[in-house]
């Protein structure tokens, strides 16, 4: 095996790798300890019995000759399986270290969120563990500029759009520049639906999504969509523009004088004309499969810059998943080309805190979040 005392700047899925290649090599080692002390069968075809074939062969030697060889075998073999378990033990504790800087990154990462989320107020108490806000986009194709394009579904192509939501319930979120052209965008991960009603013809309404774990937008759209001089209500409470509107949870708790004219305005413009919308995202928060570590992240992409329209109006994944990656109207394409875009969005080593934050994040809408959003509803 090569290089068992590689130096500590060997990446998780290296170690990983020379794990898999010690213990690949470990089981060859006792298949040679078996294949050599197996003894070969006696034929007693050639006129020589077995007493006597035993007898020549203590007689002569060749039963030491043996018994050294196997011994010697059995030594060598020995001694490779220690140092292999000696390496094995140095690559498992790298990996934990590893791991141990993952969440340490994932974490200060989050630290770093200061205008993507509004802050509780200081004076209202919370128990809404780690729910912050819930961040919702009225017509993705309106927010990113391509309000004209239906796509296809069924190989079908879309006659009408009614809906194309998105809700996210944000966990944290890092801004960086794309490498082409150095243009700075956001990338905000947490539990999400991209969810649609359309038409293939005039007649019958039909609806489908798909769950995502984020979502990346130019920080020039993202900041439309933020722009309080576009606000459609008069309070600091929450945003709400054209584009994109963010309740923060801390409002469940406001007190009663504060909560009666905001409740009435969520309940017209949000919860009431998209209730679908928000009845699927609590089922998918439901199911355990969903979201899940093993299919991957699931980006919806806006894009990194208007300028160059790569990755724009996609969802990116990690993995080639068959049923997901169906077209859905309003969509351009769900191909898994996430890790072309990775080291842009600086998720290379969080994918394990940030799985277990949408865990979290998923229990926590079931069982506070959404029937205190019912509760609250006028």
């Amino acid at each position: 095996m090569d290089d068992l005392n590689s130096n500590d700047s060997e990446d998780k899925l290296s170690l990983s790798k020379q794990l898999q290649e010690i213990s690949r090599e470990k089981k060859i080692l006792k298949t040679i300890q078996k294949y050599h002390s197996k003894l070969g069968s006696f034929d007693p075809t050639t006129g020589v019995s077995l007493l006597e074939y035993k007898t020549y062969l203590e007689k002569h030697g060749y039963s030491d000759l043996r018994k050294e060889f196997l011994e010697e075998i059995k030594s060598k073999v020995q001694a490779r399986i220690s140092e292999l378990d000696r390496a094995a033990r140095t690559k498992s504790s790298k990996i934990k270290h590893q791991k141990d800087l993952e969440t340490q990154r994932y974490l200060e990462e989050r630290e770093k969120v200061s205008k993507v989320t509004p802050q509780p107020h200081e004076d209202i108490e919370t128990d809404l563990q780690d729910l912050k806000q819930i961040l919702f986009i009225p017509s993705w194709r309106k927010l990113i500029e391509k309000q004209n394009f239906m796509g296809f579904y069924l190989n079908q192509p879309v006659y009408e759009i009614i809906h194309d939501n998105v809700i996210l319930l944000p966990d944290f979120a890092v801004t960086g520049l794309e490498d082409t052209r150095g243009e700075s965008f956001i990338f905000l991960t947490g539990v999400g639906i991209y969810y649609t009603q359309f038409r293939l013809s005039p007649g019958e309404i039909i609806d489908d999504y798909r769950e995502i774990t984020g979502i990346v937008l130019p920080m020039d759209i993202y900041e439309k969509g933020q722009d309080m001089s576009g606000s459609i209500v008069d309070t600091k409470d929450l945003l709400m523009t054209e584009f994109m509107m963010a309740i923060p949870f801390s409002l469940f708790n406001a007190a009663q004088t504060r909560q009666m004219y905001i409740r009435g305005v969520v309940a017209r413009n949000i919860y009431h004309p998209y209730k679908e919308c928000f009845e699927k995202l609590l089922e998918v928060c439901q199911d355990p499969m969903s979201l899940s570590i093993e299919k991957g992240l699931k980006v919806l992409s806006g894009g990194l810059n208007r300028e160059i329209p790569l990755y724009t109006n996609e969802i990116l994944t990690e993995q080639n998943l068959i049923d997901y990656s169906k077209m859905i109207a309003g969509i351009k394409n769900i191909q898994p080309k996430l890790d072309k875009i990775a080291t842009d969005l600086q998720i290379q080593g969080l994918k394990k805190p940030i799985f277990s934050k949408i865990n979290q994040i998923k229990k926590n809408f079931v069982n506070i979040g959404y029937p205190r959003l019912l509760d609250w509803m006028p």
